[in-house]
């Protein structure tokens, strides 16, 4: 094996790892791991293809390729199912009145919500 082809090893390993840290950030919903994993795995896949395009260099097998794909399109589907109910979450806040902003001499700038809590 070529070091070309060792590098190129060593890396799909590490993008396996990197796929099952994706998985688990986004499992715990922290957005700054997730952005930082997100980073790493596209680094990485810069990475991976500079070293296949490596003339000689020894390309994964097709089934160990698949199976990192597949984890991709799982992590895929968190992050589907993530930003659907984010997109909820904001559009429910939207239907709510916005907060009272008032003036420097104690006006209120917009007019009271329609539906105030304790109004007889």
């Amino acid at each position: 094996m070529t070091g070309s082809s060792g590098e190129l090893a060593a890396l799909v390993e590490e993008l396996r790892g990197v796929l099952e840290e994706e998985r688990r950030t986004l499992l715990a919903g922290d957005p700054e791991p997730i952005h930082a994993v997100t980073r790493r795995k596209l680094a990485l896949a810069e990475a991976i293809e500079a070293a296949s395009a490596v003339p000689g260099a020894r390309l994964p097998q097709a089934e160990t390729l698949t199976a990192l794909a597949r984890y991709n399109q799982q992590n895929g589907v968190i992050c589907s199912a993530m930003l659907r109910h984010l997109r909820l979450a904001l559009d429910r806040l939207r239907q709510h009145d916005l907060h009272r902003s008032y003036n420097a001499d104690g006006s209120e700038r917009r007019a009271p919500a329609r539906h105030a809590l304790g109004a007889a």
